[in-house]
C-alpha cells in the first residue's frame, strides 16, 4: 500500500482536519472584525494566517511566538488569539492525535466567540472540535453561525460535508463539497481542499464525470501557475480518489493543447506520470511501472535547473532513487539537500525512508525522536517491522481519526490487526470497511483472508454451519486462490482448511 508520508501526513492533516484559513487580501476590507486594526497590521494578520496554515512541527516554535508577540501588540484583536489557538491545537494535535486534542478545545474556542462573535473562522474551528472528538452533531450550531456571517466561505461548506460524512450521509456531504467548489476561485488551497472532497465522496463516477470537473477547475482557476498549485496539492493529498487522477490528467492535456507549460506545471506532470504508474510498495520502496517512470525522469531532466523547483525535483529524485533501492544515490542526496538547507521535516523523513530501506528499524525511531518529526505510517511500520506493535495499532488508530472513511487508511489498519495480533473480529470490521469504501484488490484479498480465517477458527471449534456462514462471506468477496497465497503470511495453514472443506 502508498505509505502516507509526514510530509503528506501534515498537509492531509491539515487540510482535512483543521480548516485552513479564510482567503485573504480584499474580501477582509468589509469584515467587522478588522476594525481594531489599521492597514499594515492588518497585512501583518494575514501573513499570520497564512503562516498558522501552512503549520509544520519543525516551524512551531517561531509561529507560536510571533503569534503571541502579535497578540500582546493587541490584546483586544480577539481573531489574533483564536488563531494562536488554532496553531495551539495543531501543535498538541500533532503528538497526541486530532480527537483527544481536539476535546481541550471546545471551551477555549468557545469563550473566544463569545468575546467576538463576528469572526466567522472561529466557529469553524469550534465545529471541528465536535467533529473530531466524536460529536459530529454537536457542530451544527457552529456551522449554522458561521454560514449566518461568511456564506461565501468555502471552509463553512467543506465543514458541513465533513460533519455530514462523519453522520454517516455521504450524498449530503457530496452535496456540501460540491457547492464548496465554486466558491474557491482564487484559493488554491480551498479548491484543493474541495476537490478531493468530492472524489473522496465518490463525486467523479467516470470519464465524462472527470472532464466535466476539470473543465469547472480550469473555468475557476485560469492561471497556469494556481494550476500548478491547485495539482501540486490534490497530488499530495492523493488516497486513491476515484476519478482523481483521470480529471487532473484533462486538465494538463487541455493547457497543453492551447499553450507552452511552465516549468512549475511539467514538474506537476512528471508528478501525475509517477502517481499513476505507481503499482504497490516493497516495505518503503515505491514500485512504478518503468514507462512512466521514464517519462517522469525525462521531464525532470528537462526542468532540472530551475531554481525556484530545485527542493521539490529533489524530493521526486529521492523517491526515484528509493524505489531502486539505490543507497548511494539516497545518500549523495541527503547530503545535497544539507549543503542547499532544505526543509527540516522533509530531510530527515527521507533519511529515515533510507534507514528503513537497510533494515535499520531502531534507527528510524530514534530519527524520529532526535528530529521531532510528527508521527507517521513511515514510524508506525519500523515499530510494525521491528518494534513495538502496539505503538504501530496506536498511530495507525490515530491516523483513521482523521481518515475515518479512507479505504486505503482502513486496509492498512485491518492487515495490522490480521495480521500482527490475529484479531479476526478486528480485521473483518476494517477490513469490510476498507473494501466498501475502496474496492481494490488489496482489500478484498484481505478480507476474504479474514473471513476464511474465521471460517477455519469454526471449524476448529465444531461450529460447522457458523463455519459455512463465513466462507459463504468470503466467496461473496471473492476467493482469489493466487492472490490469497501471496498474501496469507503466517495465516496460510488457517485459510487451506476451509478451502478444503467446502470445496
Amino acid at each position: 500500500m502508498r505509505l502516507l508520508t509526514a510530509k503528506t501526513w501534515v498537509a492531509s492533516f491539515l487540510a482535512s482536519a483543521l480548516m485552513l484559513g479564510a482567503q485573504l487580501g480584499v474580501a477582509w476590507a468589509a469584515q467587522p472584525w478588522l476594525d481594531k486594526l489599521g492597514e499594515p497590521d492588518r497585512q501583518k494578520f494575514a501573513q499570520l494566517v497564512g503562516t498558522v496554515d501552512g503549520w509544520t512541527a519543525d516551524k512551531a516554535d517561531k509561529i507560536k511566538a510571533d503569534l503571541k508577540a502579535f497578540v500582546d501588540a493587541h490584546p483586544d484583536f480577539v481573531p489574533a488569539r483564536v488563531e494562536a489557538t488554532r496553531a495551539e491545537w495543531m501543535r498538541i494535535a500533532s503528538r497526541m492525535g486530532i480527537a483527544l486534542s481536539s476535546k481541550s478545545f471546545f471551551i477555549v474556542f468557545e469563550e473566544l466567540e463569545r468575546l467576538d462573535p463576528s469572526y466567522p473562522p472561529a466557529y469553524v474551528y469550534g465545529a471541528r472540535t465536535y467533529i473530531y472528538s466524536g460529536y459530529p452533531a454537536g457542530a451544527r450550531k457552529q456551522l449554522d453561525k458561521a454560514l449566518a456571517l461568511d456564506a461565501a466561505n468555502p471552509w463553512v461548506d467543506m465543514t458541513w460535508s465533513l460533519m455530514l460524512e462523519r453522520l454517516d450521509r455521504r450524498q449530503d456531504a457530496l452535496g456540501w463539497a460540491k457547492t464548496a467548489l465554486p466558491k474557491t476561485a482564487g484559493n488554491t488551497k480551498a479548491m484543493v481542499g474541495a476537490i478531493l472532497a468530492i472524489t473522496n465522496l465518490q463525486g467523479v463516477t467516470g470519464h465524462d464525470a472527470a472532464i466535466a470537473l476539470a473543465d469547472q477547475i480550469l473555468a475557476l482557476e485560469p492561471d497556469m501557475d494556481k494550476l500548478a498549485e491547485v495539482i501540486d496539492g490534490c497530488l499530495s493529498g492523493y488516497s486513491y480518489q476515484p476519478g482523481l487522477l483521470d480529471a487532473l490528467t484533462e486538465i494538463t492535456k487541455r493547457l497543453q493543447a492551447k499553450q507552452a507549460l511552465s516549468n512549475a506545471l511539467w514538474y506537476e506532470i512528471a508528478r501525475l506520470d509517477l502517481t499513476i504508474g505507481y503499482m504497490y510498495n516493497d516495505g518503503v520502496r515505491p514500485q512504478y511501472r518503468p514507462d512512466y517512470a521514464a517519462a517522469a525522469i525525462v521531464i525532470l531532466d528537462k526542468i532540472g535547473n530551475d531554481p525556484q523547483l530545485a527542493e521539490k525535483i529533489w524530493g521526486t529524485r529521492f523517491d526515484l532513487a528509493l524505489s531502486l533501492g539505490d543507497v548511494a544515490a539516497m545518500t549523495r542526496l541527503l547530503d545535497e539537500a544539507g549543503l542547499k538547507g532544505y526543509d527540516a521535516t522533509s530531510i530527515g523523513y527521507h533519511e529515515a525512508q533510507l534507514l528503513f530501506a537497510q533494515g535499520r528499524y531502531v534507527d528510524v525511531m530514534k530519527l524520529y525522536q532526535r528530529r521531532n518529526l510528527p508521527e507517521d505510517t513511515l514510524l508506525a511500520l519500523a515499530y510494525d517491522w521491528g518494534g513495538d506493535r502496539n505503538v504501530a495499532d496506536r498511530i495507525y488508530l490515530r491516523d483513521l481519526e482523521v481518515n475515518a472513511t479512507s479505504g486505503p487508511a482502513n486496509a492498512t489498519y485491518a492487515g495490522l490487526r490480521l495480521f500482527r495480533f490475529r484479531d479476526i473480529d478486528g480485521a473483518i470490521k476494517y477490513g469490510e470497511k476498507a473494501y466498501s469504501l475502496y474496492p481494490s484488490g488489496w482489500s478484498r484479498s484481505l478480507v476474504t483472508t479474514a473471513w476464511l480465517v474465521k471460517s477455519s477458527d469454526y471449524l476448529k471449534a465444531n461450529k460447522t454451519k457458523e463455519a459455512k456462514e463465513a466462507f459463504a462471506r468470503a466467496r461473496q468477496i471473492g476467493i482469489d486462490r493466487a492472490s490469497l497465497q501471496s498474501l496469507c503470511s503466517n495465516l496460510c495453514n488457517d485459510i487451506s482448511l476451509p478451502l478444503s472443506e467446502f470445496q
